[in-house]
């Protein structure tokens, strides 16, 4: 979707602040931080597949470290309204390899999403 400046790369879950984000698969931590756009944010990569995940406007920055490894379930965080964020929601993207800014490329995760929870 067009943005002024960029364009949206991925899906908004709206939900309660304060809802658990788990790792939906078994990852490995590559960056977590804060940027004025995203907020508190978290890049895990799924080596399986050569994928990259991305959540955005985190309600705290993540207390993960980079390598570190996780399983699927495992919390990550909690959704929140950081950066420039309107509402409680996850922003959620995903990447294809080499991954995310490596010259990989976003893909839309609808699809991902929906076979992960059909009612989504």
């Amino acid at each position: 979707a067009s943005r002024t400046g960029h364009t949206h790369q991925g899906q908004d879950i709206f939900a309660a602040c304060g809802t658990p984000l788990v790792a939906p698969a078994r990852t490995k931590v590559l960056f977590s931080g804060s940027q004025r756009s995203a907020g508190n944010y978290l890049v895990l990569r799924y080596k399986k597949m050569r994928h990259d995940y991305f959540f955005a406007h985190m309600a705290t920055p993540p207390l993960l470290t980079p390598k570190q490894k996780l399983v699927p379930g495992q919390q990550v965080g909690t959704v929140g309204e950081t950066g420039n964020a309107s509402g409680c929601h996850l922003h959620f993207e995903l990447w294809k390899r080499p991954g995310w800014y490596r010259g990989g490329r976003a893909i839309d995760p609808l699809n991902t999403l929906l076979a992960w929870d059909p009612g989504y």
